[in-house]
C-alpha cells in the first residue's frame, strides 16, 4: 500500500505541474532570451539601414551639387532656385533619417548592454 501512496503522490505533483505549466522563473527566462534576440535582431537591421541611409545622402548630395552647379544654361531663374531649395530638403530629410537610424542604434545597444 505504501507504494501506492508514492505513486499516487508521484501522480498529483505530475497533474499538478501541468495544470500549473511554467514556473515564473521559466517564463522569466524565456522572455529575456525572446527580448535579446528581438534588440539583436533590430540591431542588426537597423545596421543594415544605416548602410541605405548613407547611400541616400551621398545620392541627395550629388544632387544638390547638380542642382547647384548645372551643366547646361538654364532660362528660368526661378525654376533653378527651387531645384537647389528641393534638393537641400532631400539632403537635409536624408541627412536626418540616418541620424535617427544611429540614434535607434545607440539605444537599442545601451538598452541591450544595460540589461542583459
Amino acid at each position: 500500500m505504501e507504494n501506492t501512496g508514492k505513486k499516487v503522490n508521484s501522480f498529483m505533483k505530475q497533474v499538478v505541474a501541468r495544470l500549473k505549466g511554467d514556473d515564473n522563473e521559466v517564463v522569466a527566462q524565456k522572455v529575456a532570451r525572446k527580448a535579446m534576440s528581438a534588440m539583436e535582431g533590430q540591431i542588426a537591421a537597423l545596421k543594415a539601414q544605416v548602410v541605405d541611409d548613407e547611400q541616400r545622402v551621398e545620392d541627395a548630395q550629388e544632387a544638390l551639387d547638380n542642382a547647384i552647379y548645372p551643366t547646361a544654361v538654364f532660362s528660368d531663374n526661378r525654376a533653378y532656385c527651387q531645384r537647389i531649395a528641393d534638393a537641400q530638403f532631400c539632403l537635409k530629410s536624408a541627412q536626418e533619417s540616418l541620424k535617427e537610424t544611429q540614434d535607434s542604434i545607440d539605444f537599442f545597444t545601451a538598452l541591450l548592454k544595460d540589461n542583459f
